[in-house]
Order: C-alpha cells, then sequence, then structure tokens
C-alpha cells in the first residue's frame, strides 16, 4: 500500500490498550470484553533507519527485547510490512497488566502498538485492520490467531467475533455490569490451558452449551440481568481448566452466595471474572472471592471494574 502516508510533524505517540477478559464462559474464542482498571501502554518514536527496536520494556516480568518475539514489536513489524512503511520506530512498553494473568496482556500491548501506528497515519486504517495486524503479536503468545482479546481491547464493549477472514466483530450492547477480576498469585500459560482441552465434544453438550451462549447473548441485548444469571453457564471449558486454579469451584461459590451473576475464568485464568450489578455489590463478592483463596493459603489482586466501551487510544501526542 504504497499510498500510505504519515503525518507531517508527528515524531512521537504512546497509546493506551485496556485489560480484557475473553470468553466470558459461555463464549470460548468468541466473546471477550474491556475493563476499566487496568491496561498497556506502547510509546512510538520514528527513527530514521527503518528499524524496529525495542528500547525499553517496564514490567515485572521479564519480556523479550526480540522485535520477532515481542506481541507489542512483531504486531507493529507486520502492520510496517504491510503498509510499507519505511521509517523504522523505538518502541517502549510500560506493562500494567500480569502476564499470564488471563486479563489480555500479550494482546493489549500488540493493540497499544498498533494503534500507536494507526495515530501517524493520514488515512488511519479501520478497526478491524487494527484487529488483524495485533492478531499477528498474539500468535506469538498463544499459538494461535484467537481474537477474543484483541477484539474488545481495540473495540471497547463486550465484542462477539462471528468471523476472522474475514473479520467482522460485533459490539453487544449490554446493561450496567461491574466486573470483578481476581488475580490469584498462580500462573497459568495460554498455549498450556489450550493443550489441555479435547479436541471434540458430545453432541448433546454442544446442543446445551449452544443455548446457553444464545440466550446469554439475548440477555445482554434485553438487559435481562436474571437471564443473563441463568444462562452464563459454561459447560464445557470451565470443567476441563478448573483444576489449573485452587480452590476454583469453592471461589465460584462463594461469588455467587455473595450475590454475583456469574463467576468464572477470565480469559484461560488464572484470574476470575464475576459481573455484579451494582458496586456494593462488587465489593461484597471481591471481599467473599478473596477469603475464599486465602483459605487455600494463596494471594491475589483484585480490581473492580465497569465495563470500558471505548478500547484502545492514543493518550500522548508529540
Amino acid at each position: 500500500m504504497s499510498n500510505v502516508k504519515l503525518k507531517e510533524g508527528v515524531n512521537k505517540l504512546t497509546a493506551f490498550a485496556p485489560a480484557t477478559s475473553a470468553n466470558l464462559g459461555v463464549g470460548f474464542d468468541i466473546l471477550g470484553l474491556a475493563l476499566d482498571a487496568v491496561g498497556d501502554k506502547v510509546t512510538l518514536t520514528k527513527r530514521d533507519d527503518g528499524q524496529i527496536i525495542i528500547e525499553k520494556i517496564n514490567s515485572v516480568t521479564g519480556l523479550p527485547l526480540e522485535p520477532n518475539k515481542n506481541t507489542a514489536s512483531y504486531a507493529l513489524q507486520k502492520m510496517c510490512e504491510e503498509l510499507d512503511i519505511s521509517c523504522g520506530f523505538s518502541m517502549q512498553i510500560d506493562k500494567g497488566i500480569a502476564m499470564g494473568s488471563g486479563m489480555g496482556g500479550s494482546a493489549a500491548s500488540a493493540v497499544a502498538a498498533v494503534v500507536a501506528l494507526n495515530g501517524f497515519l493520514s488515512n488511519p486504517v479501520s478497526r478491524e485492520k487494527l484487529v488483524e495486524y495485533a492478531l499477528y503479536g498474539e500468535e506469538i503468545a498463544s499459538g494461535g490467531r484467537h481474537a477474543d482479546n484483541v477484539a474488545p481491547c481495540v473495540f471497547g464493549g463486550i465484542t462477539l467475533i462471528r468471523s476472522l477472514a474475514p473479520m467482522e466483530v460485533i459490539n453487544l450492547p449490554y446493561p450496567e455490569l461491574y466486573c470483578v477480576i481476581i488475580h490469584p498469585h498462580l500462573q497459568v500459560e495460554t498455549k498450556s490451558a489450550r493443550g489441555i482441552l479435547k479436541p471434540e465434544i458430545p453432541l448433546k453438550k454442544y446442543v446445551e452449551q449452544s443455548a446457553q451462549l444464545g440466550a446469554a447473548i439475548c440477555a445482554f441485548y434485553q438487559k435481562d440481568i436474571e437471564l443473563l444469571r441463568r444462562s452464563m453457564q459454561d459447560l464445557i471449558i470451565e470443567p476441563q481448566r478448573a483444576n489449573l486454579v485452587t480452590g476454583y469451584y469453592q471461589v465460584k461459590e462463594a461469588a455467587l452466595k455473595s450475590g454475583a451473576i456469574t463467576a468464572t475464568f477470565s480469559g484461560s485464568g488464572p484470574s476470575m471474572l464475576a459481573f455484579c450489578d451494582s458496586k456494593a455489590n462488587a465489593e461484597k463478592v471481591t471481599l467473599a472471592m478473596l477469603a475464599m483463596f486465602n483459605k487455600h493459603g494463596i494471594e491475589a489482586d483484585q480490581w473492580i471494574s465497569p465495563i470500558n466501551p471505548d478500547g484502545a487510544y492514543i493518550i500522548e501526542d508529540k
């Protein structure tokens, strides 16, 4: 795409990309939402030598500095190649999301990078294209092109991925919800969590899960909390992954008894997501989940967050 032009006088941009929660129990690999509580930042500075260089990563865990191994730089590299952008960029990554937490950390870095680059363009690309570019980075982290974190990170809100080729992302309406995210101090790698899943499921179970997914989507459209409560049942993935998190079912039960609409894995875990209909309920649910993890000798971080309606954005323009 040789007609792509960069804005004159823009040499440095920073983008923020929010944490996300994928699957939402019933929607494995197709549903996700953006959170308000935490996220990653990527700063790009133009270079004259055509290279993509990671200058600094602010993170509590070690991340690769090699451009072809880091989700942010690899997504940026692929976007530059496709758009025929030859100037090069220096990159700084500020990680707000713990890796392996089930909160879309690898997706957020990739999204922040491509959103920042999009800010340099005189004619920015569509959000669908940004999802496609960020998926190159996500592929490094998870071993596949799974957009359930990338799509809500770009689009905001609650997203349904109808198709990857061609890319089609649908923003779902939703009632006012407060998300409780509990991140136990355990680590579950996405590749490992995917590796334990059975490749085939019984037809009866597929039908039952399809009914729950359909009802949950209806509940979002109708803003029907009680239907959402009945339908957010993960009959396929949760039973296969529950043993990855110590005390999973006890923590889930504590959340539901404290008033949560639903409680399930956030992505592939170990973080858990609970929906609540008020901030007061969210605070009760948070304390109950933390107390149950504590009974199992596990420390955890927590966030209470509304759903982020906007997704990733440019936060600094120099």
